[in-house]
C-alpha cells in the first residue's frame, strides 16, 4: 500500500512538473523560417490560428503576377524584428495536426498572427480558432495585402501542388 501511495505522489509531481514546463512561455528573439513558422529560443513554432501564403505562392494584382508568398515572408520578418517574442504553446483541436508545435506569440504585446492577418498576409484558420477572423475581415475591408488582388487560399494552393 505504501509503495502505491509513493508511486501516486511521484506520478502527481511528474505530471505537475510536465504541465508547468508545457505552460512556461518561450521567450527570445524570433527568426523566420517560413511564412507562418518562427524559431524562438531554439524552438520551431507554427503560428496558431492562421495560414500564411506559401513562400513560392504567386497571387495576382491588377492582372499581373504578384509574389504574395515572398511578401508574406518579408512581412513576418518585419514584425519579428520589433523585439523579443513571448510564445505560449497551443493545442490544435484536430488531432492530426497536433504533431506540429503550435503557439500564440506576441511581441511588445501585439499578437504576431493577428498582425499577419490584419496586414492581409495570412488567413484565419477557422478549424483551429475563430480568434483571427475579425482581423482577416478588417484586412479584406481595407483591401490590405492579398485582398487587393486575386489569390488562392494557402491550403488550396498546397492541395493543388499535391494533386488533391
Amino acid at each position: 500500500m505504501r509503495a502505491a501511495v509513493t508511486f501516486l505522489l511521484w506520478l502527481g509531481c511528474c505530471t505537475a512538473a510536465a504541465a508547468q514546463e508545457a505552460a512556461a512561455p518561450i521567450v527570445g528573439r524570433a527568426t523566420v523560417i517560413d511564412t507562418d513558422v518562427i524559431v524562438v529560443d531554439g524552438e520551431r513554432l507554427f503560428l496558431f490560428g492562421i495560414e500564411a501564403f506559401e513562400q513560392e505562392q504567386v497571387c495576382f494584382l491588377n492582372g499581373r503576377p504578384w509574389d504574395c508568398g515572398s511578401i508574406a515572408y518579408r512581412e513576418l520578418e518585419i514584425i519579428v524584428a520589433e523585439g523579443e517574442a513571448t510564445c505560449l504553446r497551443r493545442e490544435d483541436p484536430d488531432r492530426r495536426r497536433n504533431r506540429f508545435p503550435w503557439a500564440t506569440c506576441t511581441i511588445n504585446g501585439s499578437d504576431i498572427a493577428a498582425e499577419m492577418a490584419r496586414r492581409g498576409m495570412a488567413l484565419a484558420q477557422r478549424e483551429q480558432t475563430e480568434d483571427y477572423v475579425a482581423d482577416e475581415e478588417a484586412a479584406a475591408a481595407a483591401e490590405a495585402g492579398i485582398w487587393k488582388g486575386i489569390f488562392v487560399a494557402p491550403w488550396t494552393y498546397r492541395d493543388n501542388l499535391r494533386g488533391l
